[in-house]
């Protein structure tokens, strides 16, 4: 998807399916779901109940996150490691989750640019 489809689809906000989704794929509870998208479970629950779409912050914060698994996956070569790679504490990242860093896009960037070093093998 280019970053033009990207922007109108966080624009006009994720739908709501992207949580459980999201869930499944890291196999994170709910409340780390809600932490993310800085949404209680019981708000994710009405929210899915409706099918109201998600607001911008919260879909920018997905699409971070889908946006890093993709390049995780690509410099592993592998799902299962990458999405291990996503979600496991990690040193060089202040002992961080790169999952937990998508929340903001400091900690984004700073997940990325040590996905990057793992890839071509420079320092963190």
């Amino acid at each position: 998807m280019s970053e033009q489809e990207r922007l109108k689809r966080i624009n006009s906000g994720f739908e709501v399916v992207w949580l459980s989704s999201t869930k499944s794929a890291f196999e994170v509870d709910a409340s780390v779901i809600g932490d993310l998208a800085n949404l209680s479970v019981r708000t994710i629950s009405t929210r899915e109940k409706d099918n109201s779409p998600l607001d911008l912050t919260t879909s920018e914060r997905l699409d971070r996150l889908a946006y890093l698994a993709v390049l995780a996956r690509s410099v592993f070569e592998c799902s299962s490691a990458a999405k291990e790679w996503m979600v496991a504490p990690n040193e060089s990242l202040g002992g961080a989750a790169p999952f937990h860093l998508c929340k903001t896009e400091l900690g984004g960037r700073q997940a990325r640019r040590a996905l990057l070093a793992i890839e071509w093998g420079g320092v963190v």
